[in-house]
């Protein structure tokens, strides 16, 4: 070997501890700074992505939409009148402070979730604001902790295990109890914070103690072996800076690229290129309540004057499905919610536009520039609406600013992309409900509501009339513009193993090594 091979090695801080050299870290593209610290405390993919690495609930998914014990030892003994879920933890667990996990951890963090001063985003779903609501949890035992629920709510465990909830991560108890709000993660994952930069880089390193389940991996469950001593999250905002690294070697992995360098670097020696079709859905926000768009018939206007196909072939090189429906195109249940939809009718948008009484009043589309997909969907349904006579604005604001008046309901209209969820009854159940109880809810209709809690309570095989039942409503009540179902579509070196764009979207960076 060469004096530079070794000084190369040197310098990039890697152990060759044999002859079959594998990476002693691997670098992974990401779109921004980890925003906060707490579980789903920003659910943006720079946050969602280390995070996803660092935390761990009592419960997860598997890929078929089935929720999976993680941190618990199994699934909860559930008591006859259904108030109360006994959880056992997994013995010998800790926290990357290495200090244990036990079930005063788990009290500790869930009660901070239920405390209203935290402002957790997902609150709402534990609090008697939808279907759940969780009147206590309390310490049985060194390893039992009790989930009190105020009525029995068969939900409960699907609400547990929300990806887009961080699947009610246990934080430690260093976490839970600091005076400031935490600005560094410790959880129970296979990877540890051991630096944070901002603006540069976020690097965790392998969790020595970590103690890993059995099962084969399936989706978010069962085994996690980390196989890199390092992970280094390089923040690179603009999209064609991080394809210019990877091309150019300095990053090993681009989880979610943007769709318009696919072509380019499928092409590129030495690269692989995987997509797949998440359960999610692309959607511009609707606020119902306000303005001109109150009226439904013009908010039926706004979704028959978008040229979905069109989009799906601009913003994601035709590798999304194009959709007007609430239910993802990879769910099963799909298939009976495709005939009635919105289609692309100019016709029919001028039938509608006399309907409402439209006098020109301008509609606000907000977007941002952080996420290039979000900011061209703004420009393309405001070139549509204008075309439809629709006097559609722009307003470009940063991410965070944009988060917040959405979970506000500050907005007239606003590109929004909701995080995958392997049960699709929960993606309906983000956005459906009372504005009053949650002001980011956007489907407002009680009975829409009603039909969502019937759906989280029946069994998988009854569940396709509740669907069709709900798309029918939608397309009445038009609450949102859906233009298309999810994918994520990743690059990265192919020395890269173990890696593969998924269902779930987010990256698992545990059984992953680099040669």
């Amino acid at each position: 070997m060469t004096r530079n091979f070794w000084m190369g090695c040197i310098a990039a801080g890697a152990v060759l501890a044999a002859p079959a050299a594998f990476a002693s870290e691997i670098k992974v593209a990401n779109v921004g700074d980890m925003r906060s610290a707490i579980p789903a405390g920003a659910t943006d993919p720079g946050t969602q992505v280390p995070q996803v690495q660092i935390y761990e609930g009592l419960l997860t998914w598997r890929e078929d939409g089935s929720v999976a014990p993680m941190l618990a030892a199994d699934m909860p003994e559930i008591s006859g009148d259904g108030l109360t879920y006994v959880f056992t933890l997994r013995e010998g667990l800790s926290f990357h402070d290495d200090t244990p996990v036990t079930a005063t951890s788990v009290a500790k963090t869930w009660n901070w979730y239920l405390n209203a001063e935290n402002a957790w985003v997902c609150r709402a779903y534990f609090d008697g604001s939808g279907q759940v609501k969780i009147e206590s949890v309390e310490a049985l035992s060194d390893l039992q902790v009790s989930f009190m629920l105020a009525h029995p709510a068969p939900q409960l465990l699907t609400q547990m295990a929300r990806t887009d909830c961080q699947e009610g991560a246990i934080m430690a108890e260093s976490m839970v109890d600091s005076p400031e709000r935490p600005t560094v993660p410790v959880g129970t994952g296979p990877f540890k914070v051991e630096d944070i930069r901002p603006g540069q880089e976020i690097v965790l390193t392998r969790f020595d103690k970590y103690k890993s389940r059995s099962e084969p991996t399936d989706g978010f469950a069962g085994k996690k072996e980390a196989l890199v001593d390092k992970i280094r999250l390089v923040i690179i905002p603009d999209p064609a800076a991080t394809s210019g690294a990877l091309l150019a070697g300095n990053i090993d992995l681009w989880p979610r690229i943007d769709l318009s360098y696919a072509q380019a670097l499928a092409a590129a020696p030495g690269l692989t290129v995987d997509s797949s079709a998440t359960p999610s859905i692309y959607t511009l926000a609707i606020q119902t309540k306000a303005g001109a768009l109150q009226n439904p018939a013009l908010r039926r206007a706004v979704n028959y004057a978008i040229d979905r196909k069109a989009m799906v072939e601009a913003l994601t090189e035709n590798m999304a499905t194009a959709s007007s429906t609430i239910v993802p195109a990879s769910s099963q249940f799909y298939r009976g919610t495709v005939e009635n939809g919105f289609d692309y009718n100019p016709e029919k948008v001028a039938e509608l536009l006399v309907e409402a009484d439209y006098q020109g009043e301008p509609i606000v589309i907000t977007t941002n520039k952080n996420y290039p997909m979000m900011f061209e969907t703004g420009v393309m349904v405001q070139g549509y609406l204008q075309a439809a006579s629709i006097n559609a604005q722009l307003d470009i604001a940063d991410f965070a600013t944009q988060f917040s008046r959405y979970n506000t309901g500050n907005y007239e209209m606003a590109t929004w992309n909701y995080n995958p969820s392997a049960d699709p009854s929960l993606v309906i159940d983000r956005f459906t409900g009372a504005k009053d109880t949650q002001a980011s809810k956007l489907w407002t209709n009680p009975e829409a509501r009603a039909l969502t809690d019937q759906l989280l309570r029946t069994p998988i095989a009854e569940q396709q009339p509740i669907y069709d039942a709900l798309h029918e409503m939608f397309i009445q009540d038009a609450p949102m513009i859906v233009w298309g179902t999810g994918e994520v579509t990743s690059a990265y070196k192919s020395s890269l193993k173990g890696y593969a764009a998924w269902t779930g979207r987010l990256p698992r960076l545990w059984g992953v090594s680099l040669q």
